[in-house]
């Protein structure tokens, strides 16, 4: 095993925890990044210990390291913190595995085990707190921002193949993207209204069953933990642990103001309606400005396909692949309707 190296990971940790909290804005955000910092220091104090026990000699930080650390501040500015966050734990999915086989390991004698046994149930916490701790806003920007592209896109690509006027079509266009943009800025206030309604009421019937059984409360613990891949065993015995923060695990408080969502969602939305229409307001018309519209389209897809794609634990660059394959598919065959259309004309 290599004692140094495990001792580094959890202080590079630490590292980029700290970085994030120094220069997140969000008080509770920021609470909960000092609070992982916390967390990942331990862990790496406790490596230390291990490590000198043994006679081995462990370094700190270098400092290419402790720049790497920064970078992510800088992608925490471009992508967001639920982003960034996802990237961190795309990194540490398999550590709650690794500190229960190190807590059964003859590598360590039984009051370091006990410390491993300590760290899972922490690596636990830890990973249902970066799936549930939200970057909202990032998520309905980014989702509203697709669906406005690739509907206008396809609408805007059939109307071009009707008529030849780049001013219509970019007319067309813009209505489509304001009346879409007020029907998904209504349907965001209500959803998000109804969410915080429901969430309320779940978190209160949690807190009821608290004082009433607490065994069913771990049993419901144990089974969202099995859901996240961990092993039922592991699962088994961290759940009784965590039953006094049940309600947070299990129902996430919901935040979120209906006015804001709706007004993120309504902006985003538009956002990416503007986008295939640029040509046209240009006044490139023709196969010229059909063009232009898919090239820039289509980079916005893979892009914002790609946000997806970590957005939903999936492959980024399979998922924005995906997504413009589509957005470029739907568009083409509206055009030939468009152009089936011009001939009826």
């Amino acid at each position: 095993m290599d004692y140094s190296k495990q001792y580094k990971e959890e202080l590079f940790d630490a590292e980029v925890y700290r970085e994030l909290s120094r220069k997140e804005k969000d008080p509770v955000a920021r609470a909960f990044l000092a609070k992982m910092s916390e967390m990942e220091r331990k862990h790496a104090s406790i490596w230390k210990e291990i490590s000198e026990k043994r006679g081995i000699e462990v370094k700190d930080l270098g400092f290419r390291q402790k720049i790497n650390a920064k970078f992510y501040s800088i992608i925490r500015k471009i992508i967001g913190l639920e982003l960034t966050l996802r990237l961190l734990e795309s990194n540490e999915e398999n550590d709650i595995q690794k500190y229960h086989e190190l807590s059964n390991s003859n590598e360590l004698d039984q009051d370091e085990r006990e410390k491993m046994k300590e760290i899972s149930v922490d690596e636990a916490v830890h990973e249902e707190m970066l799936t549930t701790i939200k970057a909202k806003d990032v998520s309905d920007f980014v989702y509203g921002i697709s669906d406005g592209l690739i509907e206008v896109l396809a609408a805007t690509s059939g109307i071009a193949g009707a008529i030849n006027n780049p001013i219509v079509v970019a007319l067309s266009g813009l209505i489509v993207g304001i009346s879409g943009t007020l029907s998904m800025s209504i349907g965001a206030y209500l959803s998000t209204k109804s969410e915080k309604e429901i969430n309320e009421n779940k978190r209160e019937k949690i807190k009821i069953q608290k004082i009433v059984d607490r065994n069913e409360v771990s049993k419901r613990l144990k089974d969202i933990l099995s859901e996240l891949g961990i092993k039922d065993v592991i699962a088994q015995s961290i759940s009784p642990q965590l039953v006094d923060v049940a309600e947070d695990i299990i129902a996430p408080k919901v935040e979120e103001n209906p006015l804001k969502s709706s007004g993120i969602t309504g902006i985003s939305y538009i956002t990416g309606a503007i986008i295939p229409i640029i040509p046209y307001f240009l006044r490139i018309s023709g196969i010229l400005g059909l063009v232009s519209s898919y090239i820039i389209s289509g980079i916005s897809i893979f892009f914002v396909g790609f946000l997806i794609g970590l957005l939903s634990d999936v492959n980024p660059k399979k998922k924005g692949l995906e997504m413009m394959g589509l957005g470029l598919g739907a568009a083409i065959a509206t055009h030939l309707i468009g152009l089936l259309a011009s001939l009826i004309l």
